[in-house]
């Protein structure tokens, strides 16, 4: 179970995660103090959101809106010292609403009482949604849908880093392999965007890791993919692949013939 604690009091953040890791022993508890920075860090998705309301910035009633557009069964159980926002946050469907300072028998009750179950969470629900093909062309559809981007570029990108399945990249290397040159680095810039835009409006925002000059792919268990499926067994996989691998893009031409040779 994935958990994120949000609380711009750092004293009281770690203590909920020590309550949180106290009951759940294979609890993985990731704590955030700013409720800004906190909306880029749930689209990794997490099972569990523990809430603060009073927060600079942005409130944990308006956090928890913002993140159920994307993940709706994510369970949301507030930790505040405040009994105003009750209401709000039962309109949410909240798991659970504990005044402050919480103990380990409250965190214990609303964990075993979560409104999903971690089987319905965003994880799961998600997964078949995003179906890429790499033999013959290249091309994405999430929910049986071809996925629009703003540049042509984006969509190579994106084939890339299916390509180095789930490795991360520099920038540098991507610049190499989609332009064979330097010198493009706003160009990128806007491709990175533009791809984490457009798959966040979908909801799948999370299939991309993006920090400190770094990117890939992530959580490919979300992901059906023809080439994939080859990696994994080769046999099985073989009778997906017709000659051809993201035929369009002259950096895979030497994956082309390992496949073509195996």
């Amino acid at each position: 179970m994935k958990y994120l604690v949000l609380d711009d009091e750092i004293i009281a953040a770690e203590y909920l995660a020590a309550l949180i890791r106290e009951v759940d022993e294979k609890a993985e508890v990731v704590t955030e103090i700013n409720p800004v920075k906190s909306l880029e860090l749930a689209k990794q998705q997490f099972h569990v959101c523990f809430v603060d309301i009073q927060m600079p910035g942005l409130n944990g009633i308006e956090f928890a809106n913002k993140i159920k557009q994307l993940y709706p069964k994510t369970n949301f159980i507030f930790v505040t010292g405040y009994s105003d926002h009750m209401g709000e946050a039962f309109r949410l469907d909240a798991s659970d609403y504990i005044m402050k300072p919480a103990n380990v028998e409250q965190i214990r009750h609303a964990l075993e009482n979560l409104r999903y179950s971690s089987q319905e969470s965003p994880v799961g629900e998600e997964k078949q949604r995003i179906q890429i093909s790499c033999f013959g062309n290249f091309d994405i559809l999430i929910d049986e849908k071809p996925v629009k981007f703003k540049f042509d570029k984006t969509k190579e990108l994106l084939a890339y880093l299916v390509h180095r399945k789930g490795t991360r990249c520099t920038s540098k290397e991507v610049i190499a392999n989609l332009w064979e040159e330097e010198g493009h680095d706003s160009y990128y810039r806007m491709l990175k965007k533009d791809l984490q835009d457009v798959l966040n409006e979908l909801g799948c925002g999370k299939i991309i890791y993006s920090e400190r000059g770094q990117v890939g792919l992530a959580n490919l268990e979300c992901i059906e993919c023809d080439y994939f499926k080859w990696i994994e067994n080769m046999v099985e996989g073989r009778k997906f692949y017709h000659g051809e691998y993201m035929a369009q893009y002259s950096w895979a031409e030497e994956v082309n013939a390992f496949i073509n040779m195996h």
